[in-house]
């Protein structure tokens, strides 16, 4: 599991584009349709009182975020227990709203390490930041990003150094479809991902 290596589990997340109907998704149709829950079962609604943002609606550790353009589905736990129900409600949200006009579906997991290891530092390096150095640039930040075919879609990777020497390394398991049954099949395989990133970890903390 990926507990077992370095880097603690942050902000995991599940990105469906598309355009959403807040309309019938409102804090009563997510609890509904996407909890799957009984009329009247009390949910929690999270509104920005300062800006334009969506509305959050929480049940059970799990927040769904509704907008005309995504819906965002962050369990508050990055397990993977919490991720599997979270997928659980995507399916729900693909299955139940098929209509939705769709274009892909996104798998986030993050982990955050506290101290960058030497072995990402080494990959980190490279001779443009010699060159900004030597002429008077200080750098503040570092990315380092791939993007890897991964099972008919793609795992974006990127490797983000901050000044403090933390960074936070991101596996964005992303594709591309209209159809909801792919979506959902691709979500469906986040045991997979799990494993492939474990193993991607592991090969990143090899000096």
């Amino acid at each position: 599991m990926p507990g077992a290596l370095p880097g603690t589990a942050v902000d995991w997340n599940i990105v469906i584009a598309g355009a959403w109907n807040v309309a019938i998704l409102t804090p009563e149709g997510v609890a509904r349709r996407l909890f799957n829950l009984e009329p009247g079962t009390p949910v929690e609604v999270q509104v920005a009182v300062d800006v334009g943002a969506p509305i959050r609606v929480r049940h059970e550790n799990i927040i769904v975020q509704p907008s005309p353009t995504s819906l965002v589905i962050t369990p508050q736990d990055s397990t993977a227990e919490a991720l599997e129900n979270s997928v659980v409600i995507a399916s729900r949200a693909l299955t139940c709203l098929p209509e939705t006009p769709m274009s892909a579906a996104g798998l986030n997991l993050r982990f955050l390490f506290d101290e960058i290891p030497d072995s990402l530092i080494e990959a980190g390096k490279s001779v443009i930041d010699d060159k900004l150095t030597d002429a008077g640039f200080e750098i503040v930040e570092k990315m380092l990003k791939r993007k890897v075919v991964w099972q008919g879609g793609v795992l974006n990777l990127e490797i983000l150094e901050q000044e403090n020497s933390s960074a936070l390394v991101v596996f964005n398991y992303h594709k591309n479809s209209n159809s909801p049954e792919e979506l959902s099949e691709w979500l469906g395989s986040h045991e997979a991902m799990l494993e492939n990133c474990t193993s991607i970890r592991q090969i990143l903390m090899e000096e």
